[in-house]
C-alpha cells in the first residue's frame, strides 16, 4: 500500500504527522485528520481543517455563479484553502493574487498541496500590510486572512491597512476579513476590524463559525 494511502487511512483512528518544519512565526505540521491532510500551526488550524469549514461557509455567499469575480486577491494564502475553494467548488476562473509572508507555508501548499499546479495564481512573498500598498490593480473580491498563529497579524486591524484594502477594491466589489475572538483582547483587534470596515465601506456584514471566527463582509 503506498504511504500517503496508509496515512490517510490511520488517520480515521488518529491524526498522523506527515512532516513537521519551522516557519515565520513558529512550528508548522502537516498531518492528516479524518482522511484529509491539513497544515497547523502550533495552536491554530492553517488549511483544510477548520479554517477550510470556514471558507466552504463564506465564498459560497459571496461568489455570484452568474456574475462570478474577475479577479482576487488573497492575502494570507497558507496551504490554499480558499484557492481550492474557488477554483474547484465554486469553478471561478479569474486571475488570483496571494501574498504570502512565508516562504515555508508556500513550500509546504505546493509539495503537499498542489498548490503549484494552480492555473492564474501569481503569489508574492512578503508582508502583505506592507506590499498591499504596491499594488496599482483593483479587485473583485478580496479574502484577508492574516494570522500570526491564532492572533491576528500585526497592523491588519489599523485604520490605514483598512483604507488600503478600500482602496484596493474594485466598484461592487467585496472584501471577506476573518477574524478570530478566542479571548479579550483578541475580540478587541476583531471588533476595531469591524469599526474600521463600517467607516470605510458601506455595508458590512458578520459571519460567525466555530464560535470563535468572526468574518466581516465589505461592499
Amino acid at each position: 500500500m503506498p504511504r500517503t494511502r496508509m496515512l490517510q487511512l490511520l488517520s480515521w483512528l488518529w491524526p498522523v504527522t506527515e512532516a513537521r518544519v519551522q516557519g515565520h512565526f513558529g512550528p508548522l505540521e502537516v498531518r492528516w485528520e479524518n482522511g484529509r491532510r491539513v497544515l497547523n500551526s502550533a495552536q491554530a488550524n492553517q488549511s483544510f481543517g477548520s479554517l477550510h469549514r470556514v471558507w466552504q461557509g463564506v465564498l459560497p455567499a459571496v461568489v455570484s455563479a452568474s456574475a462570478p469575480p474577475t479577479s482576487v486577491l488573497m492575502l494570507g494564502f497558507g496551504g490554499g484553502s480558499a484557492l481550492q475553494i474557488l477554483r474547484h467548488d465554486l469553478h471561478v476562473q479569474a486571475p488570483i493574487t496571494a501574498i504570502e509572508i512565508d516562504p515555508v507555508v508556500m513550500e509546504l501548499a505546493t509539495r503537499f498541496f498542489d498548490a503549484g499546479d494552480a492555473k492564474g495564481l501569481h503569489v508574492l512573498t512578503g508582508d502583505a500590510t506592507i506590499l498591499l500598498h504596491s499594488l496599482r490593480e483593483r479587485y473583485a473580491l478580496i479574502v484577508v486572512d492574516l494570522f500570526d498563529d491564532l492572533d491576528l497579524a500585526r497592523g491588519v486591524d489599523t485604520n490605514g491597512f483598512i483604507h488600503c484594502l478600500r482602496d484596493r477594491c474594485a466598484e461592487g466589489g467585496v472584501v471577506c476579513f476573518n477574524t478570530v475572538a478566542y479571548d479579550a483582547r483578541a475580540a478587541e483587534r476583531s471588533q476595531r476590524v469591524h469599526d474600521h470596515l463600517s467607516k470605510a465601506f458601506l455595508t458590512v456584514d458578520e459571519m460567525v463559525f466555530e464560535g470563535d471566527n468572526r468574518v466581516f463582509i465589505a461592499r
